[in-house]
């Protein structure tokens, strides 16, 4: 699995974990991800395949951290505060994550366009679960949940994964920011909100004063 030796990554271990996104970066986009092998990242990255491996499984764990790192990049923009969510925020800081998908096109329509790579699409929806999960942690509890958080988590990573996957099939045809907007009215406000049909929706009772 993709994780870093020891519990604090020194500079070294960050640095090399930066030369293995950008190798596998790089290749994917001269010669499209099904042809990179290990040892092309390796060499392209300037250090050996047993290096390689003390970071990642194979080239779909790496792929998967590529992914959730520009993830938690774009994400910065966006902060948790505990205050109310700034949307526009938000949907600004998910439409360079979609930039992202776009520019790096022959890296993941292969692992998320149909046929879809499940060990790929496993590793990334963990990866994805632990990031939403912080930002989840990020603001204060309330005394009940209404749905338990593990499945909170799995819709969001699962919502993502699926939304970019159609996207990358379709072509792109919409702009990133408009896949951020339907994303984040989705994740926040549901699927009729997306529709338009929100006046199908009901009006929550009526509370008499005192």
């Amino acid at each position: 699995m993709s994780q870093d030796p020891g519990d604090r990554p020194d500079i070294r271990v960050r640095r090399t974990r930066a030369q293995l996104r950008s190798a596998l970066l790089s290749l994917a986009g001269e010669r499209g991800y099904q042809k990179v092998t290990v040892g092309d990242i390796a060499e392209h990255a300037m250090i050996n395949r047993a290096t390689f491996y003390r970071y990642y499984e194979d080239k779909d764990d790496l792929a998967a951290d590529i992914l959730v790192h520009a993830a938690r990049s774009t994400g910065r923009s966006s902060p948790i505060t505990g205050g109310p969510l700034d949307m526009t925020a938000r949907i600004a800081s998910g439409a360079l994550l979609f930039d992202h998908i776009a520019q790096h096109d022959r890296l993941y329509r292969p692992l998320l366009a149909y046929p879809r790579s499940r060990r790929f699409l496993i590793r990334a929806r963990s990866l994805l679960g632990d990031l939403v999960q912080e930002r989840i942690d990020a603001v204060p509890k309330p005394a009940e949940r209404l749905m338990p958080e593990e499945m909170v988590v799995t819709f969001a990573a699962e919502l993502f994964l699926g939304m970019a996957a159609w996207w990358l099939e379709n072509g792109t045809a919409h702009s990133s920011r408009q896949m951020s907007t339907w994303f984040t009215q989705f994740l926040f406000f549901g699927y009729f909100n997306v529709l338009g049909l929100d006046d199908l929706l009901p009006r929550p009772p009526h509370r008499p004063g005192p």
